[in-house]
């Protein structure tokens, strides 16, 4: 075991941060298509609201290609980050623009071509069939901006503005609403009109994310792609898992779709609309809890810092099941609600959607768990783990379980069949790590499946955390004397080094630190038996030591006495500013 163990309060505010803004960037997202939904509903009509359920998964098929780009090409940056390597987040960067380009231009033109064949092959009939396809016509002319919304949302993210994907995604929607009323009232342009208007949405959404690029913490810049083919590859595998996800939820529609008009009738499709719009709304808190996790633990993955990816997966495992389970709640106080405000009028179609919204609610925790657990599978490399989920998850133990349950229990079977999927894929990824571990499993590092040898052995870690108080900072000094009597191979560079730690602690707490503002600096120290290396991971203000020694007088030579003796002696002395964190990284190699 590790001497000391850091709190997570670093990793707690890091990842709150984002998981704040990617829950409110995917509730602005979908409250734009709940918006189209109702304006459907209550201009133009119950079936409009039908053929825009049937027409539904083709957002789902942009998605998987965006999420190549975003789950792929996010996750390969932040572990870029986290090595320190500018050139390749910048290369991986260009590589992903290129992609979503290309491949925006070859989904469009299908989609432009055979509108009314799609919407057959949807599960379109009879009066839903001419609406569906006037609303292909116009969605699928949105094709590369909806695939660049998703593309830049990530890159922007974790180039230092979090915020502003929430506020491309809050212009986009207002834009939607607004151009949804003006398609639909004023120029009359009917189910084409509605699709149209999210095209320009996204299109304002891209433009409003774009001016990160002339602000001053922009680092991403379009290079000559180095090795392009390699990067479309590991982003593709990496970023697999949320597409298939994706192509899975969109073959499930279709079935389901197919299933319930002929077994049931057009109501059905209706009420199947109603859950997933329910799904839209207060499953983007689900999504926005695992888009958190990929950056973040990407980034702690490229460090191979085992103590923060464990408590990463804690707290985003803590925070989605706490915030599920009260949407939960809500969904089954008010479960009529929801279809009211979507146009739902008939009696039966009433009660089938009610049914669905309440049995939503009730599968609300255990997909919080999947899909936490599928992004953090992502962001750290095991894509295998993460496939499985998906692929069980949004297909298979579904789809199976609405086959079997649709005639002895109607509609009730199907709903019931998505609380299905979620626990057997649960029980499922349990019993599979239970048999590779050969145990029970029963903590957070069995379930992370790290795979070996990653970092450090615990044994030569020294970690521990100080608060912003210059009061704690001579403990620094006092847990180096400790650890050295542990290591004696090195015990002598180790007291040496013990000597300047506390005056760079204080340089940070003095510098970086806030009054008013709570702040931590994570220590660690790790014997790599031929070197040391010490880490000092701070929340607080932008503060470089390096920099701040350089500014220095050269005629001060009693300044900072500490910091200029380890940069005498030091083979790396580096810093970097990550995803709002101080990182300083010095390596010093012990004497033959």
């Amino acid at each position: 075991m590790a001497l000391y163990r850091r709190n997570d309060y670093i990793v707690k505010s890091l990842y709150s941060s984002f998981v704040f803004v990617s829950i409110l960037s995917a509730i602005a997202a979908t409250a734009g298509m709940l918006i189209d939904n109702i304006i459907a509903g209550q201009f133009l009509g119950q079936d409009a609201l039908g053929a825009m359920g049937i027409v539904g998964p083709i957002g789902i098929v942009f998605s998987a290609v965006g999420n190549i780009c975003s789950g792929g090409g996010t996750t390969l940056a932040s572990q870029a980050v986290g090595r320190g390597d500018k050139e390749e987040v910048r290369n991986i960067f260009t590589v992903t623009l290129l992609f979503a380009l290309i491949s925006g231009l070859v989904i469009t033109l299908p989609g432009l071509l055979f509108p009314r064949q799609l919407a057959v092959l949807l599960g379109a009939k009879d009066e839903l069939l001419d609406l569906s396809a006037d609303y292909i016509r116009g969605f699928f002319l949105g094709t590369i901006p909806t695939i660049m919304t998703t593309a830049l949302m990530g890159f922007v993210k974790i180039d230092g503005s979090p915020k502003l994907p929430l506020c491309s995604i809050a212009a986009m929607s207002v834009g939607d609403v607004i151009l949804d009323i003006v398609m639909v009232t004023v120029f009359k342009l009917g189910m084409f009109g509605m699709a149209l208007a999210t095209t320009l949405s996204y299109m304002i959404a891209v433009l409003v994310a774009c001016l990160h690029f002339v602000g001053k913490k922009n680092t991403l810049k379009l290079v000559k792609p180095q090795s392009p083919w390699k990067i479309l590859g590991t982003m593709t595998i990496t970023g697999a898992p949320a597409s298939v996800g994706r192509i899975c939820d969109t073959l499930k529609s279709v079935i389901l779709n197919n299933i319930m008009v002929t077994a049931i009738g057009v109501g059905a499709v209706a009420a199947l609309n109603v859950r997933n719009q329910a799904n839209n709304i207060f499953g983007a808190l689900t999504l926005g809890v695992g888009q958190a996790i990929v950056p973040v633990a990407g980034m702690f993955h490229g460090e191979e810092d085992r103590t923060a990816l464990r408590s990463t997966l804690k707290t985003s495992i803590k925070i989605g099941l706490i915030i599920n389970c009260i949407a939960a709640v809500v969904l089954a106080v008010f479960p009529r609600f929801l279809p009211k405000i979507l146009g739902i009028t008939e009696a039966a179609v009433m009660d089938m959607a009610v049914a669905a919204v309440l049995m939503f609610a009730i599968s609300m925790p255990f997909r919080a768990i999947n899909n936490t657990y599928l992004s953090f599978c992502q962001a750290t490399k095991k894509v295998g783990m993460a496939l499985l989920i998906c692929v069980l998850e949004s297909f298979v133990y579904t789809v199976l379980s609405a086959l079997l349950l649709i005639k002895p229990m109607g509609s009730n079977g199907v709903w019931l069949a998505f609380i299905i999927g979620e626990v057997l894929t649960l029980l499922t990824v349990y019993l599979i790590i239970a048999i590779q571990k050969k145990k029970t499993i029963l903590s957070l590092d069995d379930l992370m499946l790290i795979k070996e040898p990653f970092g450090p052995d615990e044994k030569d870690i020294l970690e521990f955390s100080i608060a912003n108080d210059q009061n704690k900072v001579q403990e620094v000094s006092e847990k180096f004397f400790e650890y050295a009597t542990v290591h004696k191979e090195n015990e002598k560079l180790l007291k040496d080094i013990a000597l300047f730690v506390e005056e760079i602690a204080g340089n940070i707490v003095q510098h970086s630190f806030k009054a008013g503002k709570k702040c931590w600096l994570d220590v660690t120290i790790v014997n790599k038996h031929d070197s040391m290396l010490l880490q000092f991971r701070d929340n607080g203000a932008p503060f470089d030591p390096l920099a701040y020694l350089n500014a220095a007088p050269d005629t001060d030579k009693e300044r900072n006495v500490g910091l200029r003796l380890v940069r005498g002696i030091a083979d790396e002395f580096v810093y970097r500013r990550s995803m709002g964190l101080n990182v300083l990284q010095i390596t010093i190699r012990a004497p033959a």
